[in-house]
């Protein structure tokens, strides 16, 4: 039967459906669709993106509140459906019957709004075609948000942020781009041709999220911004730091640590960058430059 259905392109008898209710976190809050500081949101790698979406949902919960009369926060009984007296109960949320194919919502009704405001972040529902597709929702998933406004303004601040970045890069020095890529942990050594550090940075701009390493899950939108904005001393230590770690004159243990043949040097990476920045230990980043040149000649 089920294969039959299938064929029709069906997941169930047709003018049945699945009815949904309002998820409930771990932590007790309903997933609203209207809460800026849920943990959805906040998950969300991309910091353009992440404040967009917090100014959205939090303008319509205002919005929804005022014309219902309701609260609608993430604790609110409203969303309790446990509590309601009947179907024509207002005062509490009711359950949503999905079918097959399009389940449409007119948002100029404040209800249907409401509904597609919960219904849109629900954990069964992909958040778009796209996003299934690229496997960011199980297989078996049966329905995805088709919400043209939203998609749109995602990608536009998406796309802005990530041309904003690549404006930035375009105006840097040779130099600093090689700089700004390693820190990034990207394969740039000095011979690598400027050609293929330009592709490599805007290549990495356009990913969602590095996939590993150090900044595992976070933006390179982010966090290219953040390097890029430094000060220059604070960029070219951590450079050579990165530097010196790929050519073995330092070590970093599973700890995190940092070593220097067999001594402790720093309690991470960061700390060892703080310390060389201080005027006080410019002898020691003289040092190092050193040692990082002796080992690139050793190298050739």
């Amino acid at each position: 039967m089920q294969s039959e259905l299938a064929k029709k392109g069906h997941t169930r008898v047709p003018g049945t459906g699945v009815f949904k209710y309002p998820y409930k976190e771990l932590d007790g809050r309903y997933r609203t669709g209207l809460d800026p500081e849920a943990a959805y949101i906040k998950r969300i790698a991309d910091k353009a993106a992440r404040e967009a979406e917090q100014e959205r949902v939090s303008k319509l919960r205002t919005k929804l509140q005022d014309i219902l009369s309701l609260d609608l926060s993430s604790t609110s009984k409203f969303w309790n459906h446990a509590l309601s007296t009947s179907t024509a109960d207002m005062t509490h949320v009711q359950p949503v019957k999905l079918v097959d194919g399009d389940n449409v919502y007119d948002l100029l009704s404040p209800w249907k709004e409401l509904t597609f405001a919960w219904l849109r972040v629900h954990p069964t529902i992909a958040s778009s075609y796209q996003a299934w597709r690229a496997g960011e929702f199980p297989a078996d998933t049966q329905w995805y948000v088709a919400d043209e406004e939203v998609e749109t303004n995602t990608a536009f601040t998406k796309k802005k942020a990530i041309n904003q970045a690549i404006g930035k890069f375009d105006s840097m020095t040779p130099d600093k781009r090689r700089k700004i890529a390693r820190v990034m942990g990207l394969p740039v050594t000095e011979d690598t041709k400027e050609e293929m550090v330009y592709n490599q940075i805007d290549s990495l701009l356009k990913e969602t999220e590095f996939k590993s390493g150090k900044f595992q899950g976070l933006s390179p939108v982010e966090v290219f911004t953040r390097f890029a904005t430094i000060s220059e001393n604070i960029l070219h230590v951590k450079d050579l730091v990165k530097q010196a770690i790929t050519h073995s004159i330092y070590r970093i243990k599973p700890t995190g640590k940092v070593y220097e043949g067999e001594f402790e040097i720093a309690s991470d990476e960061d700390a060892l960058v703080t310390m060389l920045v201080d005027d006080d230990n410019q002898e020691h980043r003289i040092i190092l430059e050193q040692k990082l040149k002796g080992k690139k000649l050793a190298a050739v």
